[in-house]
Order: structure tokens, then sequence, then C-alpha cells
């Protein structure tokens, strides 16, 4: 008889009898009461919607920082706090969102993303005069806020709806779809808002903008009120099963979950300054590709965009095969090595690209730096799930996200500096100095692969039972 050992973060379920739906997948051959909906694919692309909203307007005024600069009379570095808000609104509110979270669950604390993703939309409708900065930087900080209750929710969306097969691109998808976002701005706001003579002239695209985005918005938060939905009725995987098992017997709070993740487990902590340290160079990026690549290629705004795009878009479809090359192999440790190593490698490319000034070498350079860079947000939220299991997604996850915002938070400016101080070639420098730490900090992070003991155990458990009701018949 196979002995199972069980840990504090094991906890073993009774044995349920599953059952069949029509129009459903379902689980088959498993001991609890499992089951797969087809919705799932439903909620996943409303979330995206919602992610796409609301990262579009993160970088929308640093991508043409020098434009804006020039339109609203300000410094670059206020420009630059448009994007900084949003990494510094994410570390202070993050917290209390998440507390809220686990009271109203997943689709409220969506609909309170997207709600307030419009009304920063709408707010900077008012904003297309070039005296009216403060108002754009409300009507941001109202999107900043929104952040903390849409990036936390990738990792617990997919493990809410999505079997234990397509856990890796499910998360992949909700987290890309923020990038998705991020791209579509790169493409259009260097195209439509470009560096005229006439300051009239750029207010009326950017109005144009405004406009366009707020309506958008609105479409979406109506569409995620009366579609989106909270968990399903059943658990999708036999770990989400064990999961729920687990809160229901052990009660615990958001405060013990925080206390236990930052106090007793060390391959978080360390995956933690890992994601902050790697992610923070993608999150920099949007702010400091401008200086970097306008300094080699003058007046090239549309070129700018271009490759900014292609850095997340082709970095979203490659993560994407990576995660679900991660789901069937379960290769964790050995993807994030490679994955982080080749961040290090694309960004010297990148670096050697722009000084010899050979443009499609930088579109190449940059599309493969952005694979590495996004492939390991997955890869970190999934490592994260593993070594957190069974603590709710929402809570350690949402930790993990803090590290990439605020290391973005204070890396943007150092770089930012660097270059002006310095020079293009001493940011390069300083970028490969962080991403080689992140590089030595995940080769050295031996994480337990907790989530996939508790799948290992329903296996298990489940040939056992089968074993002997297959003696009963005899």
């Amino acid at each position: 008889m196979t002995n199972l050992q069980i840990t504090e973060n094991d906890t073993v379920h009774p044995l349920k009898t599953g059952y069949t739906e029509e129009n459903e997948d379902t689980v088959t051959g498993s001991p609890y009461k499992v089951q797969v909906f087809k919705r799932r694919w439903l909620q996943l692309f409303l979330f995206a919607l919602c992610g796409m909203c609301s990262s579009y307007q993160w970088p929308q005024f640093t991508i043409i920082g020098h434009i804006i600069s020039r339109y609203y009379g300000v410094s670059i570095s206020a420009v630059a706090s448009t994007s900084i808000m949003l990494m510094v609104a994410y570390s202070v509110f993050l917290f209390p969102a998440l507390f809220l979270m686990e009271r109203i669950g997943i689709k409220w604390s969506v609909v309170i993303g997207a709600v307030l993703t419009c009304l920063g939309a709408w707010i900077k409708v008012f904003a297309a005069a070039p005296d009216r900065f403060p108002v754009l930087l409300i009507g941001q900080a109202l999107v900043a806020m929104s952040q903390v209750f849409i990036c936390s929710v990738p990792g617990k969306l997919a493990a809410f709806w999505f079997g234990k097969d397509q856990l890796a691109l499910a998360t992949a998808i909700g987290c890309y779809a923020v990038h998705v976002g991020l791209s579509i701005c790169f493409l259009t706001v260097p195209i439509f808002v470009g560096n005229h003579d006439d300051v009239e002239e750029i207010g009326h695209t950017l109005s144009v903008i405004y406009w366009t985005l707020a309506i958008a918005c609105s479409v979406v938060t109506l569409a995620v009120l009366f579609l989106f939905q909270d968990e399903p009725p059943m658990a999708p995987s036999e770990s989400r099963a064990f999961q729920k098992s687990a809160h229901e017997c052990l009660d615990r709070g958001v405060l013990v979950s925080f206390k236990r993740l930052l106090t007793k487990n060390s391959s978080f902590i360390i995956l933690w300054n890992t994601y902050g340290l790697i992610v923070s160079i993608f999150y920099s990026m949007a702010t400091i590709w401008n200086p970097l690549f306008l300094t080699h290629f003058k007046n090239c705004e549309v070129d700018l965009g271009i490759t900014s795009v292609l850095n997340c878009l082709l970095g979203t479809i490659g993560s994407v095969i990576i995660a679900s090359i991660l789901d069937k192999t379960k290769k964790f440790r050995v993807i994030a090595i490679t994955v982080t190593s080749s961040a290090v490698l694309f960004e010297i490319l990148l670096a050697v690209t722009l000084n010899v000034e050979i443009k499609w070498m930088v579109y190449l350079s940059l599309s493969l730096f952005g694979i590495a860079q996004l492939s390991f947000s997955a890869i970190g939220f999934e490592l994260c799930a593993e070594a957190t299991y069974p603590e709710p997604q929402a809570v350690s996850m949402g930790i993990l996200s803090i590290a990439g915002q605020l290391y973005g938070a204070i890396v943007t400016p150092i770089i930012l500096k660097v270059i002006n101080v310095y020079g293009d070639a001493a940011g390069h420098v300083a970028m490969l100095a962080i991403l080689s730490l992140g590089t030595l900090l995940t080769i050295s992070n031996k994480i337990d692969l907790h989530r996939q003991r508790a799948e290992e155990h329903a296996a298990q458990y489940n040939a056992l039972s089968q074993g002997i009701l297959h003696k009963i018949d005899k």
C-alpha cells in the first residue's frame, strides 16, 4: 500500500463522486469532484479585455515623452511620473485590495478595476489642453489604482477555472493580455500623435485618442459587469480541490498568509527578488526606450512605436509557447534559468545593435529580448504557485507582483538618470547588471514544487482506490 506523506501544505480531501454535465468538459479518473467548464474561456477573454484597457494607458505618455513634454510644458521627469505612479500605486494599495478581494471574490475585483480604468479614461478626455496636465495626472492616478485589482487576478483566475494541463497557458494569456494592451498603445500613439510644429494639432490628436479610449473602456466595463462570473461550482483540478479543502479546514486569513510567505518560505523570498529584478527592466523599458532609441535614430517616432510593439507582441507569442511547453514538461527550474540567461544575452545583443545603428538588427534584438522578459513573467507566477501552494493565489501572486512594480519604480528613474548623466552605454550596463543578478538568484533558488506534489498524491490515491475497487469486483 502506498504511503502518502502529508505535510502542512498538503491536505487530502475525502473521496467524492464526480458527475457529468451537458456541454461541459469533465475531468475523468479523479477521486475528487473535479470539472472543467467551457465558459472558462469567456471569463479569460473578458478579463483580457479589461487588462488591455488598463495597460494601454500605462505608457501612452512616456512612449512619446518628448512630445508630451513640449505640449504640456513640463519636464521629461514629470512625463515619466505618469508611468512610475502606476508602479508606486500598485505597491501601496495592493495589500488593502487583497483584503477586499478575499471578501468580494474575483468578479467584483475585476469590476472595480474596470470601473476605475473607465473613470480615469473619461477624466483624461478633459485633459486635452496645454494647461491641464494636473487633470491628466488625476485620471492617470485612477488608472494606477485600477492596476491593483487587475494585475494579481491572472493566476487566481487560472486556478479557479482551468485544469492542471492549462494552468500555465491560462496564466500566460491573462498576464499577456496586459502586454497586448501595451502593444496597441505603442503602435497607435506614436503614429497618431506626431511631433507637429503646431501645438494645437498635437492637442487634437490627443483628444481623439482620449475619446476613443474612454468609449472602449465603457463598453468593456459593461461587459465585465454583466457577463463575468466568479468561481465555478466545482474545482477544475485536484490541486484547486486540495486548496479549497485546506482553507475550509484551516480557515486561513490574508494576514496569516502574509506572515507564512514572508517569514517561513525562503524560496518565495528569493523568487520575489528575482521576479522584481527581471520584470522591472521590462516595466522600465516603456519609459527609457524613448531616449535609448531616439539617441541613435533621430525623428523616428513611428519606428520607436513599432519596435516597442514587436517587443510586446512577439514577446507575448513566444512566451505563450514557452508557457505551453512548461505545462507539458513541468521543467520549471530548467526553463526559468534558460529564460533569465537568455535575457542577459539578448540585452547585450540589443546594446551592440543600437551602437552600430543597424535598424533591422535593433528590431530583431528587441523582439528576442521581449520574448525572454515576458516569458519570465508567466514562469514567475507558476513558480510562485508551486512554492506557496496551498496559500491563496491572490495573496501570493499579489505579493509577487509588488516586486516587479516596486523594483520598477526604483529602477526606472535610476536608469533614466544614468542615461542623462553618463549616456546610453552606461544605461545598458546598469540594465545588464540587474538582469545578471536576477539570473544568479534564479540559479540559486531550488523551489519545492508543492502543487505538483499535491497532484502526484492525488494520482497515487486514485490509482490505489481503483486497484482496491478492481479487487473488490473480482
